[in-house]
């Protein structure tokens, strides 16, 4: 994916690692979202997330953690934002959509316990 955005937008591909304890997802301590399939809740997330009117998005989540919005889910989303489909429509076809799930570390306070590796 580095490769890729650097040979796009030029530059320098950097690949960074981190840990993270996921035990710490459940100690209490945290407010943390889990999308565990892309729904109707989730596309709302994501699209909320990208639409450029509502920047900054702003939630109370330190983390959220569900499927990767990837270039597919941009053309499902660009089709909601047209009209051709409705938030329903967009979640249902998301269904049928391999997508990996991702860690979105939303807060200082979550960025803090990443323990970088790379």
């Amino acid at each position: 994916m580095a490769e890729r955005k650097a040979k796009l937008f030029g530059g320098t591909p950097i690949v960074q690692e981190y840990n993270f304890d996921n035990r710490l997802l459940k100690n209490g301590e945290l407010n943390v979202m889990v999308f565990e399939r892309p729904d109707v809740e989730w596309a709302r997330f994501i699209e909320r997330n990208r639409n450029r009117k509502l920047s900054p998005f702003e939630h109370s989540f330190d983390i959220v953690i569900g499927p990767v919005a990837d270039d597919g889910v941009a053309y499902l989303m660009g089709r909601y934002h047209e009209g051709t489909i409705s938030i329903e429509q967009l979640a249902k076809e998301l269904e049928y959509k391999q997508l990996n799930n991702q860690y979105l570390f939303a807060s200082i306070k979550a960025i803090r316990l990443l323990e970088r590796i790379n």
